[in-house]
């Protein structure tokens, strides 16, 4: 099972590392891990289901489009409690800007529209930050390290 922390990063912001066995993990691991720190899980109730779906480039690239997604759905109304991975391949598609072959990720974030009578928010994130974004092979599978801009 994954496990995660949050930490004072020294370069400013908030620490996010993420041990997990596999991808899969990762992504549903720091996922969850975000919606965490921003929102009291105990409020926040899974009556819809989210697809969500998002391109990078590699496994960082693509770990912080999908957390940033997520705080792109939650700015728009939606607060989650989960994110389940269904997929995650390269796709032939070229970004045309890059050059690069693509990760796609396909999943369904958990969840409820905001309610302000309801939902307690506990930290704001802004952003997840790409400086300091780390993802390796380590004893127990995969550790990703990324900033949290909050």
């Amino acid at each position: 099972m994954a496990s995660f922390s949050f930490s004072e990063d020294p370069n400013g912001g908030v620490g996010l590392e993420v041990i997990a066995k596999d991808h899969f993990e990762l992504f549903n691991a720091a996922s969850g891990a975000l919606c965490l720190f921003m929102w009291d899980q105990e409020t926040v109730e899974e009556r819809e289901e989210i697809p969500i779906a998002w391109y990078g480039f590699d496994i960082p690239t693509t770990v912080v489009g999908l957390l940033s997604e997520l705080l792109f759905q939650m700015d728009n109304g939606w607060v989650f409690k989960r994110f389940i991975t269904h997929s995650l391949e390269e796709v032939d598609e070229l970004d045309e800007r890059h050059r690069k072959k693509q990760m796609k990720i396909t999943g369904v974030a958990y969840g409820e529209r905001f309610r302000p009578e309801h939902h307690v928010a506990r930290f704001p994130v802004q952003a997840v930050l790409l400086p300091r974004l780390k993802v390796k092979e380590v004893d127990e599978g995969l550790r990703l390290y990324c900033v949290l801009d909050a």
